[in-house]
């Protein structure tokens, strides 16, 4: 039997790294499509976004100054302290690094979103053997969803700023279909500002690998005081 060329080999656990991210980040996973605005829908509800240019720089300060860039920060911290022998994971930095990703959502319902899709995400990459490489009990009772991609994207050995980026692009694919159903925005528009956010969720990915804890920090106060507002709404379409 003729022996598979290296190339091939390696070509083909690159196709099965893309294959497995493409189905982690995704609407069919638990990723928070179509049901968490993030505190958009009170944004657009103010009249704060009302057309596609408004929309797009709202999602870019987002994913560059806000929530998006801290979530990048502790998905790539998560990622590098895990190993796929489960001995050498530091389950002590990781409990800490979680706490830190609670500890840093802005109001409840921030916090509610990433606990909820963390759990929701831990659980569907259940049906993959490797989620077991980890105590996650150790890690606490609650779980921010950076956070468990980071672990998950280690253990399947996905590439680290492909992750990143793909975890960055499919959040910002989220709210850009909320402002779709909420603005409303054409379908046109909408995959003109995903096409646009490319270059950010690229370039943020790229610094939050060579970025520690200390670089966190948030700077989207907009967003965050919209997202404290949908606590209160009295009429409301998503969850948070």
């Amino acid at each position: 039997m003729a022996s598979i060329p290296p190339s091939r080999m390696a070509s083909d656990a690159s196709l099965n790294a893309l294959l497995r991210l493409q189905t982690f980040l995704n609407a069919s996973f638990p990723i928070g499509a179509f049901s968490c605005s993030h505190g958009m829908e009170s944004a657009i509800q103010d009249g704060s976004l009302h057309d596609a240019a408004s929309c797009q720089e709202w999602i870019d300060t987002i994913i560059t100054s806000g929530s998006g860039w801290n979530d990048a920060v502790l998905l790539s911290h998560a990622y590098r302290l895990v190993s796929t022998s489960s001995a050498s994971t530091d389950l002590a930095k990781l409990r800490h690094a979680n706490e830190l990703a609670l500890a840093l959502q802005g109001c409840q319902e921030r916090w509610y979103e990433t606990t909820t899709l963390g759990a929701s995400f831990l659980a569907a990459a259940q049906a993959w053997p490797e989620s077991a490489l980890v105590d996650w009990h150790r890690l606490g009772d609650e779980l921010a969803l950076p956070v468990v991609i980071g672990i998950l994207g280690a253990l399947h050995n996905l590439p680290g700023h492909l992750l990143i980026a793909s975890a960055l692009q499919s959040s910002a694919s989220n709210l850009v279909w909320i402002a779709t159903r909420l603005v409303p925005l054409g379908q046109s528009q909408s995959l003109s500002i995903i096409a646009s956010l490319e270059a950010s969720c690229a370039c943020v990915a790229d610094k939050a690998l060579q970025c520690t804890l200390d670089d966190l920090g948030s700077c989207a106060l907009l967003a965050d005081m919209a997202a404290m507002q949908h606590e209160t709404l009295h009429s409301r379409v998503c969850r948070t």
